[in-house]
């Protein structure tokens, strides 16, 4: 008897762990990003228009169609453009090139040669033109991320790979009006492809997808590899463990890491500052085996007054794997107590910059 109801404890125990960690509801996305042509639009970044923020628009890769697509908030293509290889991909605002302050979009080009590509956006068409010099290029690369560091206000492109090598290049003007790179730091973090820059703290998180996240210095002279802060089989996180991406509370120093769960087709949410502790989990309603994420606190207006999360999904619709975008406040009200929705950070500020108002 003594055995079994030891055995009935212990497995009571489990239901009650599992239970704790399991979301409750199901979010649905309010915009559904496809078209056509989508064939596997595997990560994306959301852009902020400076003056109308109801002008902002989702750019995601596509590794299969190889192009990026232009959304409106609506889910309306305002661009398809080619470019073969598109994997990873994000954005920094304030770029100084040819004598302004652009907004540019990178990501790495898994295929046609290695490279790292650089587009900046025109705020009044919201499109996108190639600016880099063509010439960035990298070891055999998966994933990446961008970084401006609070220290230097210096811009970085950070790419992963599938035999671990990551590298960091720095981004700048090459005298001419198109951008550069210029290495300037390499480790290994195992296979890894998702991962994102924490421009306020100066860190990097990479995601190693069947071990967990690393935590870096965002620094080329500071330390490698870091340190392993997430790890697979611990919170629910199961391999492989892919897209990551941060919200902001006013301040911009506390927020959220989000981590894409993809072995288990869910959201964990972690408190970004010390300790990383697991506040919960979440899961999107038509959301599957989810590569890319991103996040915004910034009220884009409508459905979207508190800000909004977009995920990729495996889950063909339309011939194509769509972008969901779901209104962070759905998200936050699925918790209890429910997740923070402050709109007050203003990610257009330099970095280290303080936004509450």
């Amino acid at each position: 008897m003594k055995r079994v109801t030891v055995c009935l404890a212990v497995g009571f125990a489990m239901i009650l762990a599992a239970t704790a960690d399991s979301p409750k509801t199901r979010p649905s996305p309010a915009v559904v990003c496809t078209s056509r042509d989508v064939r596997d639009q595997d990560d994306m970044c959301i852009w902020i228009h400076p003056t109308d923020r109801s002008l902002s628009t989702i750019i995601t890769a596509d590794k299969a169609a190889h192009c990026l697509f232009v959304y409106d908030l609506k889910g309306k293509v305002l661009q398809n453009t080619p470019i073969r290889g598109a994997a990873n991909i994000d954005l920094r605002y304030g770029f100084p090139l040819a004598g302004k302050k652009v907004d540019i979009v990178a990501l790495n080009l898994r295929s046609g040669g290695y490279r790292i590509a650089v587009f900046k956006v025109d705020p009044k068409t919201r499109k996108l033109t190639r600016v880099d010099n063509e010439q960035i290029k990298t070891s055999d690369n998966y994933g990446g991320t961008m970084y401006r560091s609070p220290k230097t206000g210096k811009f970085y492109f950070v790419t992963t790979s599938k035999p671990g090598v990551v590298e960091q290049f720095e981004l700048s003007d090459d005298g001419k009006g198109k951008v550069k790179g210029l290495k300037v730091r390499t480790w290994d973090s195992g296979y890894s492809e998702g991962a994102v820059g924490d421009d306020i703290a100066g860190k990097i998180y990479i995601g190693q997808e069947n071990k967990g996240v690393w935590e870096i210095g965002g620094e080329p002279t500071d330390p490698t590899p870091g340190k392993l802060i997430l790890k697979v089989g611990q919170h629910g996180l199961k391999a492989d463990v892919e897209g990551l991406a941060i919200y902001r509370f006013a301040g911009g120093k506390e927020g959220y890491l989000l981590v894409s769960n993809q072995g288990a087709h869910n959201f964990k949410v972690f408190d970004l500052s010390g300790g990383h502790k697991l506040i919960g989990t979440f899961a999107v309603t038509g959301s599957q085996e989810t590569d890319g994420i991103d996040v915004t606190n910034v009220n884009l207006g409508g459905k979207f007054a508190k800000g909004l999360f977009a995920c990729h999904s495996n889950r063909k619709k339309g011939g194509g794997c769509p972008v969901l975008l779901t209104p962070w406040s759905d998200i936050a009200n699925s918790f209890k107590p429910q997740l923070k929705a402050d709109t007050a950070w203003d990610p257009r500020k330099p970095a280290g910059a303080d936004s509450s108002r």
